[in-house]
């Protein structure tokens, strides 16, 4: 079962209901104290998970306290489901899904009163009620068998016991009932049985908040290697069996002696004691364990950053053992801004495995209001929460509006602002372009004072013109509003397309340039002597074919990866020598002369 949306009214400074559709993969993004955490809290507070319990203060201050209220909608619910009686049936024949075919779920929580227990509702469309518009859900056996005799129902064999079958037999069988939306409340009487089936197949909610100790010591810590120790103790029950009555022997034979010598001095106070094992041993609680460096450095001594990761995967492991103690549920992650303490490299990859867990089967739903987190994550997972006028959370996603609008607006609001150094922005067509021509301009201006070091001078910005990161987005509209010239190169096996594409960068009259490249495209000017010096491997470079297949079968890789070891390795060690040999007509030098008188 997957959440598709949230929806939050009179929680916390959310007084004014507000909607947040959620994917597989979800981030939320918007200044401090806008609200991000208290949708996270909301949704754990709902699924009953760790870490938040609703409390008076929840209330919102502008709103009305007492009703405060979180609704979810799920799809990917079980096909069939007991909700009473032991009897399968489905959310669909129940009539108890909305009209997206969802099932939606709110609870109400009264945050005026000490104790706060919440009434929980199905929303559902299209449902049958009566004439006072209640549903058959929430009446006793008793009263469905009452029910049935009004609404002049027979009951057949085998219906007059099951609470489901006679629901079906009185909505099928009578017009007494007329379909409409309602409310249908689940959490009192004889209906909080339909919650409690409920529950048990409604995802986990595993938070994972900003702000949280980051040492082995702590619960989501310890408790997948207690788990560990538990089981290793269980495989040997039978030895620390044997060991136990070893030593309670023994104790006991020690105790007998003493008690002998005891009744020969005093036999009144002999008489009054005898040996016990006070309580049996707790094997569990004999073996702490932490995580060592291979240099014996434990976790609690690591930098912070480290601390939080390894953190975040325990926690990680631990929401999927009680997943799978409660039946398989399904996870949400929960995690508020992952970035903290984190190197950015170290945010990459973290990003890439949350992406990951996502497109295997769970969900994931992040904060951020961090620049270089937002600008790797995916821009249909982006949803930016931020207050109107009159005060009210309002979110915006491309599903609301523009994409072209809304790139900026998150780019101004989280400060992604190009640098004022910037003068020349440099448009190729991927990472593997940027990082050839960054290797090979390192290496020429060493020798050369007229080429620029695109790897090091701030004043040039590459822009990869494929993909769909909001980076590369962000860098393309802000970098347009100022104004600066552009530098295009094309790869000339795109052919017509790519010359169409260059030429209206040409006919701009702004400064701008494009080129197509003489060559196949970038990886043409890669020398034969350096792909043989830095990976063993002799191959014949021609200039118009595509030889990237034959290099990665070579090299045992795929074709991606062969392309990211010609810009990452082989580039970076070619000799100014071979730059130029495998670049006869000094195609490379003209552009980044090109590029420098630009920036000038």
């Amino acid at each position: 079962m997957k959440l598709r949306r949230i929806e939050i009214e009179n929680f916390r400074g959310f007084a004014h209901p507000v909607e947040i559709d959620v994917d597989d993969f979800t981030a939320l993004i918007g200044r401090n104290d806008i609200g991000k955490s208290s949708v996270l809290s909301a949704l754990t507070i709902f699924l009953e998970g760790d870490g938040v319990k609703i409390d008076s203060d929840d209330g919102a201050i502008n709103g009305d306290k007492t009703q405060v209220r979180i609704s979810c909608e799920f799809d990917g619910y079980p096909g069939s489901i007991v909700l009473d009686d032991q009897f399968e049936t489905s959310l669909a024949s129940e009539r108890l899904l909305t009209g997206a075919n969802r099932l939606r779920i709110t609870k109400i929580f009264d945050c005026s009163k000490s104790k706060i227990a919440p009434e929980v509702f199905i929303e559902a469309d299209e449902h049958p009620v009566d004439q006072n518009g209640e549903s058959l859900i929430p009446l006793t056996l008793a009263e469905l068998k009452k029910r049935a005799v009004e609404y002049g129902v027979a009951l057949e064999v085998g219906e007059a016991t099951v609470k489901a079958k006679i629901r079906q037999a009185i909505a099928n069988r009578s017009a007494a009932l007329t379909p409409k939306s309602v409310r249908i409340p689940v959490s009192k009487n004889d209906s909080k049985t339909l919650w409690d089936q409920l529950i048990r197949v409604l995802p986990i909610c595993a938070l994972f908040v900003s702000d949280r100790a980051s040492s082995e010591k702590d619960k989501e810590a310890q408790t997948p290697m207690g788990i560990a120790v538990e089981a290793a103790l269980n495989e040997i029950q039978d030895k620390l069996d044997d060991i136990s009555l070893i030593i309670e022997t023994r104790v006991q034979d020690v105790a007998n002696r003493t008690l002998a010598k005891l009744q020969e001095m005093n036999p009144e106070l002999a008489g009054q004691l005898q040996a016990s094992l006070r309580e049996k041993p707790k094997w569990k609680d004999l073996f702490k364990y932490t995580l060592n460096s291979d240099q014996g450095v434990p976790i609690d001594k690591r930098g912070s950053g480290v601390r939080r990761l390894v953190l975040l995967n325990f926690f990680r492991a631990e929401a999927e053992r009680r997943a799978l103690n409660e039946g398989g549920r399904p996870i949400i992650y929960a995690i508020e801004e992952p970035e903290t303490a984190q190197h950015p490299d170290h945010q990459k990859i973290l990003v890439k495995a949350l992406i990951e867990i996502a497109s295997k089967g769970g969900q994931v739903i992040l904060t951020t209001h961090a620049p270089g987190l937002a600008g790797e994550l995916p821009t249909p997972s982006l949803r930016f929460l931020d207050a109107a006028e009159d005060g009210r959370r309002v979110i915006r996603s491309v599903a609301t509006e523009d994409a072209n609008n809304l790139f900026v607006f998150i780019a101004e609001r989280l400060g992604m602002l190009p640098d004022n150094q910037v003068r020349v922005l440099i448009c190729v067509e991927g990472a593997n372009d940027v990082r050839f021509l960054k290797a090979v301009s390192c290496t020429l201006s060493e020798t050369d004072a007229s080429i620029p070091d695109l790897s090091r001078d701030p004043r040039f910005v590459f822009v990869p013109m494929k993909g769909g990161n909001l980076i590369d987005v962000v860098n393309l509209h802000i970098f347009k509003n100022f104004r600066k010239p552009e530098f295009h190169i094309y790869d000339q096996d795109e052919g017509q397309t790519y010359a169409d594409q260059a030429a209206e960068v040409n006919a701009r009259g702004d400064g701008s340039k494009a080129v197509q490249t003489k060559k196949r495209y970038m990886e043409s000017y890669v020398h034969a002597d350096a792909l043989d010096r830095t990976k063993g491997v002799k191959l014949v470079i021609d200039d118009s074919i595509d030889y990237t297949p034959q290099l990665a079968g070579l090299l045992g890789v795929k074709k991606a990866e062969a392309k990211a070891i010609l810009s990452c390795e082989v580039a970076p060690a070619m000799s100014v020598e071979e730059i130029d040999e495998a670049d006869g007509t000094g195609e490379i030098r003209s552009w980044l002369i090109e590029i420098s008188a630009m920036a000038a």
